[in-house]
């Protein structure tokens, strides 16, 4: 746990901030229509995510034929300045910016200096793979989630600085990664694609991508509280606060620019959804492109994919109000502290953007609020109160039976059984040692079995694979949530066993301090895990040090791969270099720690309980795990003076070439 501290004068900020709520706008030029039953829900479903799940702040604006009816902030953008949200608070909105990134590639293709179906590499000759079918990847690719790129490139990615470098050290990582799938067969969500179109923009407008956007969308859509990162100077920004401690998280930079850097508020990504709806940022046939069904063929064995991507969008038709006959599309955004929302309603001419600083359920509050003022403008009706009668289920059916086994997703290494007397799917994870039984899942007939919520769990022997889905209980919709997995060839799986690892190419600006762990799975020969965040992902191995991605249907995977060098043995995954702990030297008696440089920083681990103090150099970190791994301790959050420690920590000394770290080590 991170030191955990509260001034007085925060505390009763965050009381005050229960009840408090910045600026509130609305409008009575869009046909002097009523909005109180949207402003209510809004407003209910949004201090419960603030007060209920902790999220430190908020805002919501939307846009009805043009004008901005309804726009509000929710508690403190800054605690300790006494500064409440207001309609010109920027936040981060993380992913909402991939369909800033795709709108820019359709204006570069209507000027004629990009196709969609051209490969990336007639336009990006300096970019390469190990994998001779990077050729293949199309632009369209990029933007629909199908180039089979392996997921995300996480160094300095969230960040509390800007890295000059991220680009090169991204492409330097694509010239040694491979694919987990033939370009263009599966739409799996994929951040690389939309870094790899940051790259493109630049190289084809011979701009940065920051000036593009500044003047091709930005400037063309009206948005003046728009930047790629926080405006410089600009102080109305959003911080995220610890709900352990209630202090400031650092603020979050983020140089995954093309994937999820952009910051705006709520209004301003209204005015994006409008300049789209009116044709200011490319012509109405780009923009039918741009929103249409754009997902490979093998996305899902039948029917509409939950996530129908278009080129940048998660969902060109949501199918909850596909259901009410109502054409809602819609993207998502996350990152270390934001969370946010788009929906654009073309056929209405409504925007609605919401935007979250912290944990909060940001989908779920979005379609709460849109479906109240469907209702309320009288495009839908109120929906009706389902009447469920309760019903024997049949049998499981014969032939689901052998869809019993093992399975991968992202995170999660899955057996699956079933249980003919309960009628019921046993669904089993991998916690590290053993599988254990998550969840029991009723069947309701014909091999569907209910995951509550209007969620039913099915399978599918489609495309030479074992698939299992999760589809919408009363639509064609569904997603491929794992995968079957069978043994490999077996071999060794020592290399990875029991072993657990600290990045040792952590830097002193990268928000996603982390550790992993890696073992074998005796049920299957030949597969190791690898463990980050509470997940165990499966990979096959190669060869007895490197693992590889078949996983198709899985997002954000790596390529686990030991090398031995100078008589060190360490492991790359995701861009980073790790360190497996049990190399690491104890810290001795008066020892001086000296930093050899940026990308091999000094770990020591602490063999008694007491207490620890460091003194930094200028740019320095220090990051202190507990025996368990999980960060203690974090000079990027808050000074490490005088705090407790256990025997079996682990500390990392992040510097410059020759700097110093006077530190006080008592025990």
């Amino acid at each position: 746990m991170l030191k955990k501290r509260l001034a007085g004068v925060l505390l009763s900020l965050l009381l005050f901030l229960v009840f408090v709520s910045g600026c509130t706008t609305t409008s009575s030029q869009s046909q002097n229509q009523s909005y109180e039953k949207t402003i209510a829900t809004a407003r209910t479903e949004i201090w419960k995510e603030v007060i209920g799940r902790g999220a430190s702040s908020a805002t919501i604006a939307i846009m009805d034929n043009g004008k901005i009816v309804y726009e509000e902030g929710f508690a403190m953008a800054n605690r300790v300045e006494a500064l409440a949200v207001d309609t010109s608070t920027q936040y981060n909105i993380g992913s909402v910016s991939k369909v800033f990134t795709g709108a820019a590639i359709m204006q570069l293709v209507e000027e004629g200096v990009l196709e969609l179906d051209k490969p990336v590499v007639d336009y990006l000759p300096d970019f390469t793979m190990q994998d001779s079918r990077y050729q293949d990847i199309t632009v369209r690719m990029l933007l629909n989630h199908s180039s089979g790129l392996p997921g995300t490139f996480m160094p300095n990615g969230f960040a509390t600085a800007e890295d000059p470098d991220f680009l090169a050290n991204f492409m330097d990582y694509l010239a040694n990664s491979t694919l987990k799938e033939n370009p263009g067969v599966v739409s799996v969500y994929c951040n690389d694609g939309f870094t790899l179109a940051e790259v493109l923009i630049e190289k084809m407008s011979g701009q940065s991508y920051s000036a593009y956007m500044d003047k091709n969308i930005f400037a063309k859509a009206g948005m003046r509280n728009s930047s790629c990162s926080f405006a410089k100077g600009n102080a109305n920004i959003a911080w995220q606060y610890s709900n352990d401690d209630g202090l400031a998280l650092p603020s979050e930079i983020i140089n995954l620019m093309g994937t999820g850097g952009i910051s705006a508020t709520t209004a301003d990504l209204c005015r994006f959804g409008n300049a789209l709806l009116s044709d200011k940022l490319m012509t109405a046939e780009s923009f039918a492109e741009y929103i249409s069904p754009q997902y490979a063929k093998e996305t899902v064995p039948s029917g509409t994919p939950i996530t129908n991507y278009g080129l940048g969008w998660d969902m060109v038709d949501v199918a909850s109000f596909a259901e009410e006959g109502v054409h809602v599309i819609s993207k998502n955004g996350g990152t270390l502290q934001f969370n946010s929302q788009l929906y654009v309603i073309p056929e209405e001419n409504i925007s609605i953007a919401l935007i979250f600083s912290g944990i909060a359920d940001v989908t779920g509050v979005a379609k709460s609020i849109t479906q109240t003022m469907l209702e309320e403008k009288g495009v839908v009706q109120a929906e009706a109160s389902k009447d469920i009668k309760a019903t024997s289920a049949p049998p499981i059916p014969s032939e689901i039976l052998g869809f019993a086994g093992y399975y991968g997703s992202s995170g999660s290494t899955i057996k699956i059984e079933f249980n003919l007397e309960n009628n019921t799917l046993d669904y089993q994870q991998f916690d590290g040692k053993s599988f254990v039984t998550a969840v029991s899942y009723p069947h309701i007939g014909d091999g569907y079995f209910d995951m509550q919520n209007d969620y039913w769990l099915s399978f599918s022997e489609s495309f030479g694979k074992k698939l299992m889905l999760q589809s919408l209980s009363n639509a064609d919709y569904s997603i491929v949530i794992a995968e079957d997995i069978t043994a490999n060839n077996p071999v060794n799986t020592s290399r990875f066993e029991g072993k657990a690892w600290i990045p040792v190419s952590l830097s002193a600006i990268d928000l996603y301090a982390f550790s992993v762990t890696t073992g074998g799975l005796p049920e299957l020969p030949g597969y190791i895990y690898y463990g980050s965040d509470g997940g165990y992902t499966p990979y096959p191995l190669k060869d007895e040090n490197t693992g590889f991605m078949n996983l198709a249907y899985a997002r954000d995977l790596v390529e686990p791969n030991i090398k031995e060098e100078n008589g060190k043995t360490t492991m790359t995954a995701m861009g980073y270099t790790l360190m497996e702990v049990a190399a690491v030297a104890s810290l001795q008696n008066g020892e001086k720690i000296t930093s050899t440089g940026v990308g091999e920083n000094t770990i020591r681990k602490l063999d008694a309980d007491g207490s620890f103090e460091i003194t930094l150099p200028e740019g320095g970190r220090v990051v202190i795990y507990d025996s368990a791994l999980t960060v203690a301790y974090d000079t990027m959050y808050a000074a490490i003076e005088d705090v407790p420690v256990t025997a079996g920590s682990y500390v990392m000394f992040i510097g410059n070439e020759g700097d110093q770290f006077p530190y006080q080590y008592r025990f």
